[in-house]
């Protein structure tokens, strides 16, 4: 017998290949053996002690979110098979996501962060700054390239941005195109690493995250995203990720990124 997140995958599988007349019958009668596993998952949500009775109908709900969970993944989605149940509870929100943690910092330390750093900012920088927070704070989506020699403070500055809109508990992810290079950001990784970007790239690839992936989840809470070193990456990079986020978000402009390395030069 196969773990239940198997069996899932499984019925995801019968449910796009073949022509189920009734999926819901399908769906009864192996629920239990689905959903075997379900009840260790809620016991690791912490919404639930150790010895707690969990409710069937939470076990079973789960269950099903999980499985549209895959066939969202897939372009498809439970409503496409009727009339199979759809789920009742909004499990995403209740999920630990090690991705969404790690973007959790304490406020009153990155208020001081902020007030220490933009105290000591160069009018550049302070205009910089303004701008980007304007365009963050009233959700206008604008691109900001920062360009400037060594040592005249983008990586200070955006920093600070970072800190700015986590002091506001929102998410600013910050990527690199390059190993080292993440080195410079708080809390970074590669481009590649973070948006799934191909490594055999051409002009109509697409970024490889998907509906059901951990950082999907990130991204619908995510109110910028500073990108350092862009112009060493291919702009079929760029093109892939952005195309990516068009799909996943449903925005016909992207929202929220600023390129590191034409609109402010900090001199």
């Amino acid at each position: 017998m196969q773990p239940g997140i198997a069996c899932h995958w499984l019925l995801a599988v019968i449910l796009l290949t073949n022509k189920v007349a009734e999926p819901h019958l399908l769906w009864d009668q192996f629920k239990a053996g689905l959903c075997d596993d379900v009840k260790h998952k809620l016991l690791h949500m912490n919404h639930y002690q150790a010895d707690q009775e969990i409710p069937e109908d939470d076990i079973y709900d789960y269950g099903l979110w999980d499985l549209n969970r895959i066939l969202v993944g897939m372009e498809r989605s439970l409503a496409d098979f009727p009339p199979m149940p759809f789920p009742q509870q909004q499990w995403a929100h209740r999920i630990l996501n090690p991705l969404l943690q790690a973007e959790q910092y304490n406020v009153d330390e990155m208020a001081t962060l902020v007030n220490e750093q933009r105290a000591i900012f160069n009018p550049d920088q302070a205009t910089a700054f303004d701008a980007i927070l304007e365009s963050v704070t009233n959700n206008q989506g604008h691109c900001f390239f920062i360009h400037a020699a060594g040592g005249y403070g983008k990586t200070f500055l955006c920093n600070t941005i970072a800190a700015e809109v986590r002091r506001r508990g929102q998410v600013a992810l910050c990527v690199a195109s390059s190993g080292i290079a993440t080195f410079l950001l708080n809390r970074r990784r590669t481009s590649h690493s973070h948006f799934k970007i191909p490594l055999s790239i051409h002009e109509d690839s697409v970024a490889g995250l998907k509906h059901n992936s951990y950082m999907f989840l990130v991204l619908q809470q995510t109110k910028v995203i500073i990108w350092d070193k862009v112009p060493m990456q291919h702009k079929y990079d760029v093109n892939a990720v952005d195309q990516c986020f068009r799909d996943l978000l449903e925005v016909s402009n992207h929202l929220y990124l600023i390129a590191l390395e034409l609109t402010y030069y900090l001199e």
